[in-house]
């Protein structure tokens, strides 16, 4: 078993191709005339290990098969690549004499891209582009159509300008980068309105009611009794008359006031009210008025 694991990491090991050997397979299709499969077999190279030649391979494939734009932004990789370990290949300015001659004549027209704000690290790329075809802000030439020029950059929302090339005049487009939105701040939600409860101004209207006849009553027990004392005779004719009336006046003005006042209150509360009668042993009943939310 542990042999059979070893045997398989190293098939698996040997499997993967080098750079060199990426790239040897590339140049073998290039002279080939086989330019799209050189570049996959470039690109392949350039992942297992970026070079300034690897780009130049790739910008030398894409001029072949006259696709200018990636053929400058390879080139221009090419270029910022460079070191003195790493150096540019022989023929890279004869390549670039040649984009030059046939852009000159090719339909093609340059197009310079610029964002703003301009201190903005944003990667370029174009709408026909491979993923990995990403560039910085620069000029390059389009062929006629509609192209659609995307632009992503640290901290700023994904962005976008269409351009469409008719003719081989110059054209400038210029890409507004935003911050992304923060979030949105949610709005208080909106006082529900008060609704008084229907007992409320039943309450309200019997207390006053209620209140009135006990106003009434105590108009009946101050004649009873200024009428009581003018003698003796007098008030033992209307003592009876004076105390009925009073009890009268006091439990109806006690029940109106305690109706009109849990009537008022009830209006400004949110409280739920229940009215009912509970009978009383002696006869007649009692008026019990509760809340409940």
């Amino acid at each position: 078993m542990l042999a059979l694991v070893v045997l398989t990491a190293a098939s698996v090991a040997y499997a993967e191709p080098t750079a060199p050997e990426l790239q040897a397979e590339g140049e073998q299709l290039a002279k080939d005339s086989r330019y799209s499969e050189a570049i996959d077999k470039f690109k392949a190279a350039d992942k297992v290990q970026p070079t300034a030649s690897h780009a130049c391979l790739i910008a030398l494939a894409y001029t072949r098969r006259e696709l200018w734009p990636q053929a400058e932004i390879f080139l221009a990789r090419c270029h910022e690549r460079a070191t003195p370990q790493d150096p540019l290949p022989d023929w890279v300015p004869v390549a670039e004499q040649q984009i030059a001659d046939r852009l000159a004549t090719a339909n093609a027209a340059a197009v310079s891209i610029d964002v703003s704000p301009p201190d903005a690290k944003v990667l370029l790329t174009v709408s026909s582009f491979a993923p990995d075809e990403t560039f910085a802000p620069r000029t390059i030439h389009l062929p006629p159509g509609h192209h659609v020029i995307l632009a992503e950059a640290m901290g700023y929302e994904p962005a976008r300008a269409e351009v469409v090339i008719e003719s081989k005049e110059p054209k400038r487009v210029t890409i507004e980068l935003a911050k992304p939105a923060g979030p949105t701040k949610a709005l208080p939600a909106p006082p529900v309105p008060h609704e008084a409860s229907p007992w409320s101004k039943r309450l309200l209207v019997g207390g006053l009611v209620i209140g009135g006849a006990g106003l009434v009553a105590t108009g009946f027990m101050s004649y009873e009794y200024f009428a009581a004392k003018n003698s003796a005779a007098d008030w033992d004719s209307h003592i009876d008359t004076y105390r009925t009336s009073r009890v009268a006046a006091i439990s109806l003005l006690a029940v109106g006031g305690g109706l009109a006042i849990t009537g008022y209150l009830l209006h400004r509360s949110d409280e739920r009210a229940s009215v009912a009668a509970v009978p009383l042993p002696e006869g007649g009943a009692m008026l019990a008025v509760g809340w409940q939310r």
